[in-house]
């Protein structure tokens, strides 16, 4: 997309934008710890980047330095599995963008009201959202380069107060992290269960730089030591504030939503809370600036291969950025910001899990249709290597799904015909396309 005249992101701003994408801090693990228990909580922290993120990345390393392209997982499924699983990747990541990245918005107004009442509820809470999502939407305007440098900056910030957190915890070590191993009313099934859902959402999102590899300086090099420094940030970023604050705090059952706050404020005083605070405003806006750059480039791409109106191809003229693909999706969030996202987030976790099966279906397909395509970076031991980071995935994909339609043992059909008709609605808009297409055709084809 990206001409040569324009400054592409460096290898320190992807690690930095992939570590923002798939966790910009500790916040929103709190709840895990008093639902399951603190010792199985802070162990499924520990295992997942092993059996859940660092392998997608290898997966998305293997593939993005094979194929470095715009649109990234559309892209890779077209050319395995044809036009239909193409789109089906690409509307999938598009969509999960599209119904998450305004709860970004929402969650950094709920923390600002801690020191702004007034923006609790209502239209001036929409208001501040608004502001959130367009200032960003500048950024993104700017071209990656400028995303790429504000990751940093807030990264270095909303880490800071973890860190000092960190210090006085170890020193007020008082209290066994791990104990007890499970909350009263769970095991080791029901409490690893509980974990692992909230675990999954924690530790997804390694896939969507790859939506912009050709915007990155020497993709193929630069991709696979990013993601893996991003997983390793990313699991040292939720292990180890929390257990300094279990060891300092030992008050386990407290932790709730927004917890480390509240946790900062005791083991260092209100100055520590309130920067705690400001680094979860800071979590919030970073997680929105990176995935609402990873969404544009989708419809940008379908756009390109006549999926979506031509328009959408649009690009400024100065930085190189998809201008109507932004704008089409900051006007979706701005309104989406008006909603309740219960049910958003069910159909994230479908699309999101859907994604991760075809991520390894791809890797699989084109070991065998492009295996003369040169691969600088390969998931090791060949197809057992691959069977190995594949099958826990699969495994936990299908836990996680089937956690959003379960709820104490009995089946959500409700629950379950939203996230089915999220996944269906990639078929329709296919199908509706494609008869367009052929409509148009048609009809400009000369009588004779």
């Amino acid at each position: 997309m990206s001409s040569n005249t324009i400054k592409k992101a460096t290898f320190l701003q992807l690690a930095f934008m992939i570590y923002g994408a798939a966790c910009a801090g500790a916040f929103g693990l709190e709840d895990m710890i008093s639902t399951a228990g603190p010792g199985i909580a802070i162990i499924t922290l520990m295992i997942m980047p092993f059996i859940f993120s660092v392998p997608v990345s290898f997966a998305v390393a293997e593939l993005t330095t094979m194929l470095p392209v715009e649109g990234g997982q559309y892209r890779w499924s077209r050319m395995a599995f044809g036009d239909f699983w193409g789109f089906q990747a690409g509307w999938w990541a598009w969509m999960s963008g599209v119904v998450t990245n305004s709860l970004f918005a929402v969650l950094f107004t709920d923390y600002l009201k801690n020191w702004i009442p007034q923006v609790e509820s209502g239209v001036p809470h929409w208001l501040t959202c608004l502001a959130l999502i367009w200032v960003l939407h500048y950024l993104n305007l700017r071209g990656i380069n400028v995303v790429g440098n504000s990751a940093i900056l807030l990264s270095v910030i909303l880490l800071a107060p973890f860190v000092i957190m960190l210090v006085l915890g170890v020193a007020q070590w008082q209290h066994n992290p791990f104990a007890p191993m499970f909350a009263p009313d769970k095991n080791f099934l029901t409490g690893f269960g509980s974990a692992l859902v909230l675990a999954i959402w924690l530790y997804s999102g390694y896939d969507k730089l790859s939506a912009a590899a050709e915007e990155v300086e020497n993709p193929q090099r630069a991709f696979p030591p990013a993601l893996l420094f991003a997983a390793t940030l990313a699991m040292l970023s939720y292990v180890l504030p929390t257990v300094a604050g279990l060891a300092a705090l030992g008050n386990w059952q407290d932790w709730a939503s927004a917890y480390f706050a509240t946790a900062a404020t005791q083991i260092g005083g209100a100055w520590l809370g309130h920067f705690m605070t400001f680094g979860a405003l800071c979590s919030n806006a970073l997680l929105l600036n990176v995935t609402m750059l990873a969404a544009s480039r989708y419809p940008f791409a379908l756009a390109q291969d006549g999926f979506l109106p031509k328009r959408l191809t649009r690009i400024h003229p100065q930085f190189g950025t998809p201008t109507l693909s932004l704008l089409f999706g900051s006007l979706t969030y701005s309104l989406l910001a008006l909603f309740d996202f219960t049910q958003l987030i069910i159909i994230y976790s479908w699309f999101q899990m859907a994604s991760n099966l075809l991520l390894y279906a791809n890797v699989w397909a084109m070991r065998r249709t492009h295996a003369d395509m040169p691969r600088p970076f390969k998931i090791p031991f060949g197809k057992p290597g691959l069977l190995l980071a594949m099958i826990p995935t699969y495994l936990i994909a299908l836990v996680a799904m089937g956690s959003t339609v379960w709820s104490d043992g009995e089946f959500d059909a409700k629950q379950f015909l939203i996230a089915a008709a999220a996944l269906l609605s990639g078929p329709v808009v296919y199908f509706g396309v494609r008869e367009l297409k052929k409509k148009i055709r048609a009809e400009k084809k000369p009588a004779r």
